[in-house]
């Protein structure tokens, strides 16, 4: 009997023992993973960083480069354009009263018969 009970709490012991292990090797997983997440949420934080000054950067040249000055000069330079004096400019005089009338199109006797009947109806309708 006396064997029987030192087996089982060997049995025991060695059972308790690859518990141990078992939990701390989930543990141990458990924080390597901890680690790789804190890894990747840190190296993404990074990345935003870096495309926010990024989109600072783009958005300061494409103001630069569409300012008025710049605008200006690649008329000038490229385009060959240039700006008014005032011995260019003519001034046009508008009529205000302007009326426009439209005829009335030629119509059929059946189109006439028609409209009357609308007319008609809706007057009879109300």
């Amino acid at each position: 009997m006396e064997q029987e009970e030192k087996k089982i709490s060997v049995v025991k012991i060695i059972l308790g023992a690859i518990v141990c292990f078992a939990l701390l090797a989930a543990v141990i997983f458990s924080n390597v993973q901890q680690l790789q997440v804190t890894s990747d949420i840190t190296q993404k934080q990074q990345e935003y960083s870096d495309l926010q000054s990024e989109n600072v950067r783009m958005k300061s040249e494409l103001a630069g480069k569409t300012s008025n000055k710049n605008v200006q000069e690649y008329a000038e330079n490229v385009l060959g354009m240039h700006a008014l004096n005032s011995s260019q400019v003519e001034y046009m005089q508008i009529q205000k009263n302007d009326v426009v009338e439209i005829p009335e199109s030629d119509q059929n006797v059946f189109v006439k018969i028609k409209n009357w009947f609308d007319d008609f109806v809706a007057y009879l309708q109300g």
